[in-house]
């Protein structure tokens, strides 16, 4: 079949061998493509239609189910998130009395400070006058503000006091205020010219000035 439409191409056209084939081939696909869309539309009808029952009813299904918890949110409303609570303000104390776990509920005073806190309140026989504060080693300011603000003095308290009359060199050489010159100076004077008569009969010593004195009065007794 193919040989005679070659050698009618020929005969009737007058052309070559290859030039034959090439028009055959170019027939060939000409044809195809003309029952390409015919051949489709056959084919498509023949297919069953789709049925969307299925995508129906699943849709209904979840606007149901959206439906119902919009219905049980109206009437089980959620209860509102509880805020956190702040951290309790830490209670005024009294600074004589505190420990070292009271005062490190002040920010800024950690395991450190709050031993050298109770170390030198020991050593002075309990502060006085919140002023004291400041002579701790390594306190800042704003730490010593906080520490006055969280913490008093109470009115009837009354620090230990040393005996100028009895104490030795080392007991008074250990009171912050007075230095061990200052402790001998005051055994020495008293040991030359009899007991104190009181605690302001410190000023005739010599290394004893008014400010010393005016510090470690209130820690001094002479009977």
């Amino acid at each position: 079949m193919l040989r005679w439409l070659k050698n009618r191409f020929r005969d009737h056209f007058g052309v070559s061998r290859a030039e034959a084939n090439g028009m055959l081939v170019l027939l060939l696909v000409s044809l195809i493509f003309l029952l390409i869309p015919p051949g489709l539309k056959w084919y498509y009808s023949r297919q069953p239609l789709a049925s969307h029952d299925e995508d129906i009813a699943l849709l209904e299904d979840m606007l149901k189910q959206l439906e119902a918890q919009q219905k049980s949110a109206k009437l089980h409303p959620s209860k509102p998130t509880q805020r956190k609570r702040r951290p309790p303000k830490p209670q005024r104390f009294n600074i004589n009395t505190a420990d070292e776990v009271q005062l490190r509920t002040i920010k800024g005073i950690g395991e450190v400070f709050s031993a050298r806190i109770v170390k030198f309140r020991d050593k002075l026989g309990g502060f006085v006058q919140p002023n004291q504060y400041e002579e701790v080693y390594g306190l800042s300011p704003e730490v010593v503000q906080r520490l006055k603000k969280h913490t008093y003095i109470s009115t009837n308290f009354h620090p230990q006091r040393l005996n100028i009359n009895t104490a030795d060199i080392r007991t008074l050489a250990a009171h912050p205020y007075l230095s061990p010159q200052q402790a001998r100076a005051i055994v020495r004077y008293r040991e030359q010219h009899g007991p104190f008569l009181s605690v302001v009969a410190l000023n005739a010593v010599v290394l004893i000035d008014e400010a010393t004195l005016k510090k470690v009065k209130p820690y001094l007794v002479a009977h």
